[in-house]
């Protein structure tokens, strides 16, 4: 990973960052309602931590990573 490609995740999840905050104030905002866009977004936040650490514990994917040919 070079230079330019951390700078241009960094930028993504900066903005990412401040997509969810302005989301989550808004949700706030619209509060009966909003309770429920925040839980399946919790939701979906908790998925995305179960398939990252499941990705990043793999073994096998690491193997034909680096092994099998495209």
């Amino acid at each position: 990973m070079d230079k330019y490609e951390k700078v241009g995740y960094a930028c993504l999840g900066l903005v990412a960052l401040c997509y969810l905050l302005a989301m989550f104030v808004g949700v706030i905002a619209a509060f009966p309602f909003g309770l429920l866009i925040l839980v399946g977004i919790v939701g979906v936040g908790a998925l995305l931590i179960k398939v990252f650490k499941e990705r990043l514990a793999s073994t096998e994917d690491d193997y034909y990573d680096k092994n099998v040919e495209k």
